[in-house]
C-alpha cells in the first residue's frame, strides 16, 4: 500500500456510514395531520394515560402505558414506548403537542434537530426539541421547571420511543424549580 493509499483510506474509509444532521422543520402535511390527531379522542386518551402511568409508576403500580420514569434532584422525566398497534406517528404528534404547550407559556425553543444515521439494522432517526425558560433578567433567574428536552427515536420510520427530560439548575443564582408533577398536569390534564 502506497503512502497516498494510506492517507486516502484514513480520510475516506470504505465502510463509512452516511449520516445527516439537520434542523427539524415540520411540513404542512405533518402539521395538518398533527392538528387532526390532536382533536381526536385517541390523543386525549393517550395524554390521560400518560399522566396516569406516571402516577402509577410513582406508586409502584402497573401503568397503562409502557413507560420508564426518571427521578433525581437534577432531572426528571420519562421514556414512553409505543404499543404494538401504534404505527400512526402518535409519538411525534405527542412531541409536537408538548412543544406547543410549553411555547404557550414563557418557554422558548432554542434547538430543533433531526439526525439520520445508517445503522447495521436499518435507518435510525432522532428528532429533538430543546426548550429553555425565558432569558434571565435579574438574579435569581426564574428557571420555571428547568430546561426541557423532548426526543423521538424512529427506526426504519417506525417510532420506538419518546423521551421527555427536564433538567434543573442547582445554582443559587436560579429560583427553585416548580414541581415536575405540576408540569405534567399542565401538559396532560386537559
Amino acid at each position: 500500500m502506497s503512502f497516498f493509499d494510506d492517507i486516502y483510506g484514513k480520510l475516506f474509509p470504505a465502510n463509512k456510514k452516511v449520516g445527516i444532521y439537520e434542523v427539524l422543520n415540520r411540513d404542512q402535511i405533518f402539521l395538518n395531520n398533527y392538528q387532526e390527531w390532536n382533536s381526536k379522542s385517541d390523543s386525549i386518551k393517550l395524554k390521560k394515560d400518560l399522566l396516569k402511568s406516571w402516577e402509577f409508576m410513582l406508586k409502584d403500580l402497573n401503568p397503562p402505558l409502557d413507560i420508564i420514569t426518571y427521578l433525581s434532584d437534577y432531572a426528571n422525566g420519562f421514556t414512553l414506548y409505543p404499543g404494538n398497534d401504534d404505527h400512526d406517528n402518535s409519538m411525534s404528534y405527542l412531541m409536537e403537542y408538548m412543544k406547543d404547550k410549553l411555547l404557550n407559556t414563557s418557554y422558548r425553543l432554542v434547538h430543533t434537530t433531526r439526525k439520520i444515521d445508517e445503522k447495521k439494522a436499518g435507518i435510525e432517526i432522532v428528532e429533538k426539541y430543546y426548550l429553555k425558560p425565558p432569558f434571565p433578567v435579574k438574579i435569581p433567574y426564574d428557571q420555571i421547571y428547568g430546561n426541557v428536552e423532548i426526543e423521538v427515536l424512529k427506526h426504519d420510520q417506525q417510532e420506538r420511543r419518546l423521551k421527555f427530560l427536564v433538567s434543573v439548575y442547582s445554582d443559587r443564582n436560579y429560583t427553585k424549580p416548580l414541581a415536575f408533577q405540576e408540569l405534567l398536569s399542565y401538559l396532560f390534564d386537559n
